[in-house]
C-alpha cells in the first residue's frame, strides 16, 4: 500500500510539473503567435478584432496543451521518472516551438503555412537569392533549435525545483480558465460568423497554423437557428455573385513540380455532332470514352473560358476586363512546361492576351488545339501524339443541338458533351463533370500547389480517387444551377428560383436546395471574389 501511495504521489507530482511546464510553453507560443497577428491584415470591424485576440489566446494555449496530453502525459504514467520525463518533455517542446517559429517566419514572407510543397518552394527561392542559401537557412534553423533546446531544458529544471512554490500559487488556475474561455468563445463566435457569412471573422480562418474553427454547417442547419440571418446572408451572396470584385488568385501560388514528363494534347471543338463522334471513334480506336456525365456550356465562349481557366463562367467578364491570364500559367513556365493555344482562335473569339507567342527550350508542352471540324490533319496529329505516348483529351464545349429537344435548357441530358481520353489518363467516375474540371486535372499532373487545384480553380481534379457527388452547383452566365440526383434547381440573376424533375422535366414548385447546399455552393463559386465586409 505504501509503495502504491508513493507511486501515486510521484505521478501526481510529475503531472503537476507537466501542467506548469506546459503553462510556460503556452506563454512562449503566445509570444510567437504575435508574429502571425502582426503579419495579418487589420480586421475591418471591432468584432473582427475581438475575435482575433480571443482566437490568438485560445488557439496558442490549446496547441501546447494538446501536445502535453498526447505526448507527455502518457509518459507520466508509463515512465514516472523525473529526469527521463523532463528530457522527453524538453525535446517535444523544442521540436514544437521550432516548427512554430519556422511556420511563423514563412507565413510572414509568403502568406502560407508550411507544408511539403511550400518547403520545396522555400528552397528554390533561397537558392535564387544566392548559392548555398538553403544550407545557410537550414543551419540557422538548427542553431535556433539548439538555443530553444537549452532554454527548454533550463525551464524544465527550474519548474521542477520550484514546483512546491508554483503549486502554492493559485493564479495558474485563473489563467487556465481564461484560456479555456477564450477558446470556446472564439469558436462560438466563428459558428455565428459562418452562419451569417460575417467575413471579418471568417476571413481569419487560415491565419493560425493547424487551426480548424468550428463551422455552423451542422449545428445551425440541424437546429434551424439564425434562419432569417442565413436568408439575408444568402441574398447578399447572390447579389455579390452578380457583381464580382475579382481577387484571382487570392494569393501567390506556391507549387512544386510533379515528375510528369509526358506532353499533353487537348483538342477542343465548339461542338461535336454524332457523325463527328463516330468518325473519331472509328479513326482513333485507342481513345477511351469517359463514362461519367460531362456538362458543356450554353455558348462556345463561356465553355472555352471554363476549360482554359478552370473557373466558373461568372468570372469571365471581370477576368477578361482585367486581362488576367490563367494563374497556373506562370507556375508551368517556371517549371519549363509550355502552355500554348493553337487553331481557329477567331471562331472561338479567343482574346489576344490568351494566345501566348511561340517559344522554344521547354521540356514539356500542353497544347490546346481549337477546331470546328474533324479533318485529316487533326486526326494525324492525334494519332502521332498517341503513338508517342502523350496524354490526349478531346471534348466539345457546347452540346450537339440536334438531340435532346427538351424544354429545359439547363437539363443535364441536354447539356451533356462527349469526352475522349488516352489510356495514359486515369479518370475517376463522378456524378457529374464540368468543363472547369478538365484543366485542373491535366495541370495537376505537372504541378502540385499547396492548396491543390483550389489555389487557382473552382473545378476539381477528376483523376483523384475522391469523387464529386451530388449536389453540384455551377453557373451559366448570371444563372446559378444546382444539380441533384433527382431534381435540378435554377437561381436566376434576379434571385428567383425554380426546380424541375431530371427525368420528366416537370416543375417541382415545392422543392428547393437545402440551405447548407446553397450556401456552400455560393461560397465555393465566390472564392475568387473580393467580398464586401458587410
Amino acid at each position: 500500500m505504501r509503495q502504491r501511495r508513493q507511486r501515486r504521489d510521484k505521478i501526481a507530482r510529475l503531472i503537476s510539473w507537466g501542467h506548469w511546464f506546459t503553462f510556460f510553453n503556452i506563454l512562449l507560443a503566445l509570444a510567437i503567435g504575435t508574429l502571425y497577428i502582426e503579419a495579418a491584415a487589420t480586421p475591418s470591424t471591432f468584432l473582427g478584432g475581438i475575435y482575433m485576440v480571443l482566437s490568438w489566446l485560445g488557439h496558442f494555449a490549446f496547441l501546447p496543451f494538446i501536445v502535453f496530453i498526447l505526448l507527455v502525459f502518457p509518459f507520466c504514467l508509463i515512465i514516472p521518472y523525473s529526469k527521463v520525463l523532463r528530457g522527453i518533455a524538453t525535446l517535444v517542446a523544442s521540436f514544437g516551438l521550432i516548427a512554430l517559429v519556422a511556420d511563423a517566419l514563412f507565413f510572414r514572407q509568403y502568406g502560407y503555412h508550411l507544408n511539403t510543397y511550400s518547403l520545396s518552394q522555400l528552397a528554390v527561392d533561397a537558392e535564387a537569392a544566392f548559392a548555398g542559401a538553403s544550407f545557410v537557412l537550414l543551419l540557422s534553423m538548427l542553431l535556433v533549435f539548439v538555443v530553444l533546446l537549452v532554454f527548454e531544458l533550463a525551464l524544465a529544471n527550474i519548474a521542477w525545483k520550484r514546483l512546491d512554490r508554483l503549486r502554492a500559487r493559485h493564479w495558474g488556475a485563473s489563467f487556465s480558465a481564461v484560456f479555456v474561455l477564450c477558446f470556446f468563445t472564439s469558436h462560438s463566435l466563428h459558428i455565428w460568423a459562418d452562419a451569417v457569412f460575417y467575413t471579418p471573422i471568417t476571413a481569419q480562418d487560415d491565419l493560425f497554423p493547424v487551426s480548424y474553427p468550428t463551422t455552423a454547417r451542422t449545428l445551425m442547419s440541424k437546429q434551424g437557428w439564425l434562419v432569417e440571418e442565413r436568408i439575408q446572408a444568402t441574398d447578399r451572396l447572390l447579389r455579390e455573385t452578380n457583381a464580382i470584385q475579382l481577387n484571382y488568385p487570392t494569393r501567390e501560388l506556391m507549387c512544386a513540380r510533379q515528375p510528369e514528363q509526358r506532353n499533353t494534347l487537348v483538342v477542343v471543338f465548339n461542338h461535336l455532332t454524332l457523325a463527328q463522334q463516330q468518325l473519331l471513334e472509328q479513326e482513333l480506336p485507342q481513345l477511351q470514352e469517359y463514362g461519367s456525365t460531362v456538362l458543356g456550356q450554353t455558348s462556345t465562349q463561356a465553355g472555352l473560358f471554363e476549360l482554359i481557366y478552370g473557373l466558373a463562367d461568372i468570372y469571365a467578364p471581370p477576368v477578361y476586363a482585367a486581362k488576367k491570364q490563367p494563374a497556373y500559367w506562370q507556375q508551368l513556365t517556371d517549371y519549363q512546361v509550355k502552355f500554348e493555344i493553337q487553331g481557329d482562335a477567331a471562331a472561338f473569339a479567343l482574346p489576344d492576351f490568351l494566345n501566348p507567342s511561340e517559344a522554344s527550350g521547354y521540356r514539356t508542352r500542353i497544347d490546346v488545339v481549337l477546331s470546328t471540324a474533324v479533318d485529316t490533319a487533326l486526326l494525324e496529329r492525334v494519332q502521332l501524339a498517341l503513338a508517342d505516348g502523350h496524354h490526349v483529351v478531346i471534348t466539345g464545349l457546347t452540346p450537339n443541338q440536334a438531340v435532346n429537344h427538351d424544354a429545359e435548357p439547363y437539363a443535364m441530358s441536354r447539356l451533356q458533351v462527349p469526352l475522349y481520353h488516352s489510356p495514359s489518363l486515369t479518370l475517376q467516375p463522378q456524378d457529374v463533370v464540368i468543363l472547369t474540371d478538365l484543366m485542373p486535372t491535366l495541370v495537376n499532373g505537372y504541378i502540385n500547389c499547396s492548396e491543390g487545384v483550389r489555389a487557382y480553380a473552382t473545378g476539381r481534379d477528376i483523376s483523384t480517387t475522391g469523387a464529386r457527388e451530388f449536389p453540384v452547383m455551377t453557373s451559366f452566365g448570371r444563372d446559378l444551377v444546382i444539380y441533384d440526383r433527382e431534381v435540378t434547381s435554377i437561381i436566376n440573376g434576379n434571385g428567383s428560383m425554380r426546380s424541375f424533375d431530371n427525368e420528366t422535366f416537370e416543375t417541382r414548385p415545392n422543392v428547393s436546395p437545402a440551405t447548407p447546399v446553397l450556401v456552400d455552393g455560393l461560397r465555393h463559386l465566390q472564392r475568387f471574389s473580393a467580398k464586401s465586409d458587410e
